[in-house]
């Protein structure tokens, strides 16, 4: 089976989880969307070996006349990503089986929060192999989405509700900075591939730019002082759930900033050393409010 038809079959493999977890037993609901999860990870996972064993996949999806062709592509490093989404997703949904069975009676929850779990881990895939800047906001949004109302499970708790809205402020000022830094290219360069990034940022350096993608990805990587939505998130959601949000969607923020990083063809130094000095403070700064707890 090429490429291709790997990740257009787990696009289909979503698309029948996604419509027969509401309809299954309580009681088999957490098994159902683990072999789901299963046949994605399976699917995507293998052309992710093949970028790693030196064959980079690239496909062109069609667009319109207005948004182009939408290419997606899987090299060394979205495969890494890839691999570690599927993985930390398997074991998120294996512990879930056992972590959710007191929630049995709560049926629409559970019909809702396993399909979240799907549309989470694809959409966390999506923003590994999109290179087209409108369709990775559209995946980066749902990732949002979908985490935020995984961490809303117990929305009836007032601490929950409260983390629940300071994540959903922050990301989407995130996703606001981003949008901002797509349209900037997208003016400089008139397409939205990613492409245009690497021409742009060739021609010239733009230490403004780079600081907005910085910021809207740092968000998600919870980079001191863009963390404040992290402490409380984390222990308001289900613990399978933070588990894989401290195992990956913590990390697609640092995808971000490298895939960034890696179009720059000037001042990497300079750049480098300053998200390494970031990324120390921000370090300390964990240790010192972990003892402090």
């Amino acid at each position: 089976m090429d490429n291709f038809s790997l990740i257009l079959s787990s696009v289909i493999t979503l698309g029948i989880g996604i419509l027969s977890i509401p309809l299954l037993p309580s009681k088999i609901k957490a098994f159902a969307s683990f072999f789901f999860v299963l046949l994605v990870a399976i699917a995507t996972s293998i052309p992710a070996v093949h970028a790693l064993l030196g064959s980079p996949v690239e496909i062109y999806l069609p667009g319109s006349p207005f948004f182009g062709e939408i290419p997606l592509r899987i090299d060394a490093l979205s495969a890494w990503f890839i691999l570690i989404i599927n993985i930390t997703c398997l074991n998120g949904a294996f512990y879930g089986i056992g972590y959710m069975k007191p929630y049995k009676a709560q049926k629409a929850n559970l019909s809702l929060h396993w399909t979240l779990f799907l549309l989470f881990q694809a959409s966390m895939l999506w923003v590994c192999m999109l290179q087209h800047s409108l369709a990775f906001l559209i995946a980066w949004e749902m990732m949002s989405l979908s985490s935020l109302f995984l961490v809303l499970f117990e929305h009836e708790k007032k601490d929950t509700l409260k983390a629940g809205i300071n994540y959903m402020v922050q990301m989407h000022l995130g996703v606001a900075f981003l949008t901002v830094g797509f349209i900037w290219v997208y003016f400089a360069q008139g397409t939205f591939d990613f492409l245009a990034l690497s021409n742009y940022f060739g021609a010239n350096f733009n230490a403004w730019l780079f600081l907005v993608f910085f910021i809207g990805f740092g968000i998600k990587a919870g980079f001191v002082p863009l963390h404040s939505w992290l402490p409380h998130a984390h222990p308001a959601a289900p613990s399978h759930i933070s588990g894989v949000m401290s195992g990956v969607i913590v990390k697609l923020g640092i995808y971000g900033i490298i895939r960034v990083a890696l179009m720059l063809q000037s001042e990497i130094l300079l750049i480098g050393e300053s998200i390494l000095i970031i990324s120390i403070i921000t370090g300390i700064f964990g240790i010192l409010n972990a003892s402090v707890h």
